[in-house]
């Protein structure tokens, strides 16, 4: 399943995208590494970028824009905040022919 272009996604930046049940995000960091999760906070259940969609901070975290809780963007492991160590859901992406696709179905539950 194709998620997005490649394009539309600049270094430091995020993209939301429909998945087959829900939302799914991407970021970009400075090298150009891709990573993709669900657009669910662990904390309370919402957008993780609800409001501007602006996600990075300085120190090369991502937050969630409601109430602040802070994620590694290469693993989506929290690193502080209200998240209380429970870690963003990632999804396995592949990225080829300038799109970033889908890897293996999303399992229920």
């Amino acid at each position: 399943m194709k998620l997005f272009e490649l394009a539309d996604l600049r270094p430091g930046d995020s993209v939301r995208f429909p998945l087959p049940q829900g939302e799914g995000f991407a970021v970009r960091d400075a090298s150009g590494t891709v990573r993709a999760f669900v657009n669910i906070c662990p904390h309370r259940a919402q957008p993780v970028d609800v409001g501007d969609g602006r996600l990075w901070l300085r120190s090369g975290e991502i937050e969630c824009q409601a109430h602040g809780a802070r994620f590694d963007p290469a693993t989506g492991a929290c690193m502080g905040g209200p998240c209380d160590g429970h870690p963003l859901t990632p999804l396995r992406i592949e990225v080829r022919d300038g799109a970033a696709w889908l890897s293996e179905p999303l399992e229920d539950g």
